[in-house]
């Protein structure tokens, strides 16, 4: 997207400003703003606004569309409720903004089509954020109408910024550091903790759990624990064929993915679900993690309710305890190796993390 593309009404301004990238003062413009970007895969999610800061004029329309799988919303002004508040996900006020009141995106509409326009109608320096990720920022200054815009406008695009690089490199980073840690239980049985989620609360999102895969055994416990800032996830195991969305048709958020259910042990059927984990953030940090204690040899698929579009998923593989003598491994993405130097347990085996696909 062309922060520097101002197209004007009429079709003869908008093809001239579309080939010569320049603007007549004075005219409305629509000025567009990226919300975000990732990676190809979708595992490392940007959350930050390009431009960071854009110029317009009053009278100008600003349209802001999704730059990667992630959803976010615009929105300026102080929220009349809670950031856990359901109000969140919806839209509100009108289509244009004085600088006064609250006005939101809600989510902004997935994909490259119209998102989210408002028309600013005062002069003045305006910040907002996401309300999903509360340390994406951005900033429009709105200057009087017909004032020259910024020369600057003409060149920028999302893709040269060098905050994308940076953002990218510092979440690939912290996607190939995740591990796993183990505890020995007093029955001889196995706790492994991972992450439900990580990020630093400015820059990235990361959407896979510490472990793409994890073999386990019978008995064995999995600890999950979101430790991003802002992001919530779940920890949903679904019947085969069944789809539990967490939005409604209605726009709703469905209750059935963001309550618990299931219990604590689980024998490889029924809906499982760890309900919302809480970000790091929230004042509420037991709400943080979920651990299933598995009862049952098998394969057993899961996913994060809200992002497993963008390949949240993850495997636990649980072997019989009598197949004592193979190994518990974690896949923690991207061929990291992490090594569990467990010692001298019971029967003396010695445990290691199989290198990750």
């Amino acid at each position: 997207m062309r922060r520097g593309i101002r197209v004007g009404v009429g079709f003869a301004l908008t093809v001239a400003c579309l080939f010569l990238g320049v603007v007549t003062a004075g005219a409305q413009s629509t000025l567009k703003v990226q919300a975000g970007t990732a990676t190809p895969d979708q595992a490392v999610q940007v959350i930050q606004f390009y431009p960071a800061t854009l110029t317009v004029d009053v009278g100008d329309i600003v349209t802001w569309t999704e730059g990667a799988g992630e959803r976010h919303t615009v929105s300026f002004g102080t929220p009349p409720f809670l950031l856990n508040d359901p109000r969140v996900t919806a839209p509100a006020g009108g289509k244009s903004y004085d600088g006064t009141g609250f006005v939101s995106s809600g989510l902004i509409p997935p994909g490259p089509g119209p998102g989210y326009a408002l028309t600013f109608t005062s002069t003045g320096t305006f910040d907002y954020q996401c309300l999903i990720h509360p340390g994406m920022v951005g900033t429009i200054v709105v200057q009087p109408a017909g004032a020259p815009y910024p020369a600057s406008d003409t060149t920028y695009t999302p893709s040269s910024d060098p905050r994308v690089a940076v953002a990218i490199q510092a979440g690939t980073a912290a996607l190939r550091s995740q591990t796993v840690t183990t505890k020995l239980n007093a029955d001889g049985t196995m706790t492994y903790t991972l992450n439900a989620g990580l990020g630093d609360g400015k820059t990235f999102v990361l959407m896979r759990f510490g472990a793409d895969s994890l073999t386990i055994h019978v008995g064995d416990t999995v600890t999950w624990v979101n430790n991003d800032p802002d992001e919530v996830h779940t920890v949903s195991f679904l019947n085969p064929g069944q789809n539990v969305s967490y939005i409604l048709p209605n726009g709703q958020i469905n209750p059935q993915a963001t309550a618990p259910a299931g219990g604590s042990v689980y024998n490889g059927t029924g809906f499982f679900n760890s309900g919302i984990l809480n970000p790091a953030r929230a004042p509420l940090p037991d709400q943080r993690a979920y651990s299933l204690t598995f009862a049952q040899a098998g394969v057993f698929a899961y996913e994060c309710l809200l992002h497993a579009n963008l390949g949240m998923t993850g495997t636990i593989q649980v072997l019989a305890r009598e197949e004592g003598t193979l190994p518990r491994s974690g896949d923690v993405g991207l061929g990291a190796v992490g090594l569990l130097g467990l010692g001298l347990v019971g029967i003396g085996m010695a445990l290691r993390r199989l290198p990750g696909s």
